[in-house]
């Protein structure tokens, strides 16, 4: 389950985050003038082909697997770890309540837009 959980949350990186930049500066020769705002897309990072083989399929047993789905180094979420607790309390529960399920074909998942990210409309099938 701990492994299944780091795909997930490679995968679905929930957050995007922007800073603002307080010297001029260059990444990749753009220039960026202090004041602007410099998104960072950890879901976009999340799915680097360099670092990740096979970046667009979720893996549930993907061995090497350092994602940014929390942040890195001093910035990173101080409640990753409650997080992670939580996705495994609610993994672990939903599986034992309805081990049977599976997405509806018929109808689309929908995903909510904008710096936190989800599912908004999830059809799934029981049984």
């Amino acid at each position: 389950m701990p492994v299944a959980i780091e795909e997930f949350l490679r995968a679905y990186s929930p957050v995007t985050m922007a800073r603002e930049l307080v010297k001029d500066t260059a990444i990749g020769g753009c220039p960026l003038k202090a004041g602007n705002m410099v998104l960072l897309s950890f879901p976009a990072a999340n799915r680097d082909p360099e670092m990740f083989p096979q970046p667009d399929q979720v893996i549930i047993d993907r061995q090497e697997n350092r994602h940014s789905a929390f942040g890195l180094g001093i910035h990173r979420c101080v409640g990753s770890n409650l997080a992670r607790m939580e996705i495994a309390v609610a993994l672990e529960e939903w599986l034992r309540r309805i081990p049977e399920f599976r997405l509806d074909p018929s109808e689309r998942v929908t995903w909510s837009q904008g710096t936190v990210r989800g599912p908004r409309h999830l059809p799934l099938l029981l049984g």
